[in-house]
């Protein structure tokens, strides 16, 4: 137990998950105003459903990364040998038959729509997990590999919708909302991986795309955000901040030492575009 809370400690941080849990739930959930099920079991619901992804998910990476691993970042807790491999597949194959029992439980609590959509996210983490069998085409194009694992925000965000509004939850508006969360996530995705010290067997994206093609990207992303926003009429919120990201992935071209800045704002905005809904009823 005490080794399993020290990899919590290191590689899970459940202050920052409940935050990123809590930031998606609460825009999934007060996305509709009106008819809403706001219960404290629908909030309760949909966070252990996203809380579960996210660390089946971990798990996922840390599982396929450990050759990697043993050679860029030897001091994490299955290369230095905290937790045996074997007993990561172990909680890896429990936590996927949870997420099939927790879609199974949603619709025999009605919660039809909610469940089958648990369900296909269930699956499609699996296809993830196995890399889609084309694994090595994948990492050949590590762009198209990030959008095939970014995409998924697109149910993820969803799924506490559903959950809240069983009759609304198929309105273009819920779509969007999963378009924003997707620029947010992805953007992120590139931004924390700007080190240029970053050991070669990584490939990050500037290490294959260079810091040109890398900038191109994150505009990209920052964009599918941004239009996410315009679509909910939220521009207000999340344009600013992620023009904040795009400059200063901008400096960051010309300057790569700023790598950690860019990376900071990066996750303001992930959590400003995730938390969109809330923050437009505050402001």
């Amino acid at each position: 137990m005490a080794r399993w809370l020290s990899y919590l400690k290191e590689r899970f941080p459940l202050v920052t998950y409940l935050l990123l849990v809590g930031a998606m739930t609460s825009s999934g959930v007060l996305l509709y105003p009106r008819g809403s099920d706001s219960k404290a079991s629908t909030w309760l619901l949909a966070g252990l459903g996203l809380l579960l992804f996210f660390f089946e998910l971990r798990l996922m990476d840390e599982w396929k990364d450990f050759e990697k691993d043993k050679i860029a970042h030897p001091e994490r807790p299955l290369p230095r040998g905290l937790i045996p491999v074997g007993e990561v597949r172990s909680v890896v194959i429990a936590g996927m038959l949870a997420m099939v029992a927790l879609s199974a439980t949603l619709a025999a609590l009605s919660h039809r729509g909610a469940g089958a959509l648990y369900l296909a996210i269930t699956i499609y983490l699996a296809l993830m997990f196995k890399e889609f069998f084309v694994g090595r085409r994948l990492a050949e194009i590590p762009f198209f590999y990030g959008v095939t694992h970014q995409v998924i925000l697109v149910p993820l965000m969803a799924f506490p919708a559903a959950l809240a509004h069983p009759h609304r939850w198929l309105e273009p508006k819920t779509f969007w909302l999963g378009v924003t969360a997707l620029g947010g996530f992805f953007t992120y995705e590139l931004c924390r991986k700007l080190d240029p010290k970053a050991h070669p067997v990584l490939r990050t994206y500037p290490q294959v795309y260079g810091r040109g093609g890398t900038l191109l990207r994150v505009l990209l992303t920052g964009s599918v955000g941004m239009l996410g926003a315009t679509f909910l009429h939220l521009e207000r919120i999340c344009i600013p901040v992620m023009s904040l990201v795009i400059a200063s992935a901008i400096a960051w071209s010309f300057r790569p030492t700023l790598h950690k800045i860019v990376e900071l704002l990066a996750t303001i905005g992930l959590l400003v575009h995730l938390a969109c809904i809330p923050l437009s009823k505050l402001f």
